[in-house]
């Protein structure tokens, strides 16, 4: 009796040996698999983030230093996971390069080939269409593209839309009421690849009403110069056109530049483009805006605008997108980067996907243009 007692405890203290075993050995497994993950979960443990992903902007944009700013409109989620930084004592430990296109010089590009960093991405950034990105020639340099274009690496727009949770209010009537002008044009570079300039004066010679403004003009607006005016004259000046004209220097696939999202957004203009096709493939509502190309000729064209000027209820069709679309505040194309550090994070403690361009003047070619647009109606 007495040994079968005995025996029965030495049983039980095996039992719980071995369960106390495997609970320990399992629990330090989880331990480590989780630090392996850099992140910690469970009782008393501390929590432990992922480091943030810093980015290291290896350019300025214009002159102008890349800074933490950039994210401002970000999520926060994506704010606090994430550092852009011009600093060049970030180079070792940054996840990411970015160049700009048109601020990238020799020196640097020397630099950073002789001191290349193969474990991480350098990333091309080029705002501007070919025919204005300055790109020379850069063999086997870049990782990733980061474009206007919707087939980059990191889709870098400058601007976008999005469908409202809730249909919006519009106030139809107090837009109507404040349109009291026909047609404007503020451009600045006269030098376009696309004869902008000749379309926009053959218009005005088959009855089209357009004011002109703007450098390439030599005329401003007194009460809103630019860079000089007070915050806000810009909305000023623009919102009494029922129109506005929105051709880009060039018509490249998918560049869809400032002029048209600050015109059909806080302006609340109607923005004429030359052809629909570049809008519509970036799937912008076709009543947003009017198409010179929908129109056989100009003489066509100009009687519709006439028209839908006078017109309440024509010209308000082309404001019916409000209600369930709202544009996006771009701030100069933040999107991208908001992009970008979701991408790195998702690759953060792993290896980079290798990948290089070749020659990235034949990615970003002319070939992705068609400037022959307007000579048709000229």
């Amino acid at each position: 009796m007495k040994h079968n007692t005995l025996r029965a405890v030495f049983q039980f203290s095996f039992f719980i040996g071995i369960c106390t075993f495997i609970m320990i050995a399992g629990y330090s497994y989880q331990i480590n698999y989780n630090q392996r993950m850099g992140i910690f979960y469970g009782g008393n443990i501390t929590f432990k983030k992922v480091p943030k992903v810093v980015i290291y902007t290896a350019t300025p944009f214009f002159d102008v230093p890349i800074e933490n700013s950039i994210l401002r409109d970000c999520s926060e989620k994506i704010k606090n996971s994430c550092t852009v930084t011009s600093n060049n004592k970030t180079f070792p430990i940054a996840d990411a390069i970015v160049f700009h296109s048109r601020d990238i010089n020799e020196t640097k590009l020397s630099f950073f080939n002789k001191n290349r960093r193969y474990d991480i991405p350098y990333i091309m950034m080029a705002m501007e269409n070919p025919f204005f990105a300055g790109l020379t020639v850069y063999h086997n340099f870049f990782n990733w593209t980061m474009t206007y274009r919707t087939d980059s690496d990191i889709f870098h727009p400058y601007g976008a839309f999005v469908k409202s949770y809730v249909p919006a209010e519009v106030n139809y009537s107090e837009i109507w009421n404040s349109k009291t002008k026909e047609t404007l044009w503020m451009v600045s570079n006269g030098n376009a690849q696309n004869k902008r300039k000749e379309l926009v004066e053959k218009l005005i010679k088959k009855g089209m009403s357009i004011d002109l403004y703007g450098q390439l003009y030599k005329k401003e607006p007194a009460e809103c110069p630019r860079r000089r005016g007070p915050p806000g004259c810009d909305v000023k000046f623009h919102s009494p056109y029922k129109f506005a004209i929105a051709f880009e220097n060039s018509n490249c696939k998918d560049y869809v530049t400032e002029k048209f999202w600050k015109k059909a957004g806080i302006y609340k203009t109607v923005p004429i483009v030359m052809s629909r096709k570049i809008y519509r493939d970036l799937g912008i509502p076709d009543s947003m805006y009017i198409a010179v190309d929908d129109y056989p000729n100009l003489e066509e064209f100009v009687h519709h605008i006439q028209n839908v000027t006078s017109n309440e209820e024509e010209y308000m069709k082309y404001h019916k997108w409000r209600k369930q679309f709202k544009i996006v505040d771009t701030n100069e194309g933040n999107i991208g980067f908001c992009q970008l550090c979701q991408k790195l994070a998702g690759y953060k403690r792993k290896l980079v996907p290798h990948k290089v361009y070749e020659n990235l003047n034949s990615w970003h070619s002319t070939s992705t243009c068609d400037n022959s647009f307007a000579t048709r109606f000229l």
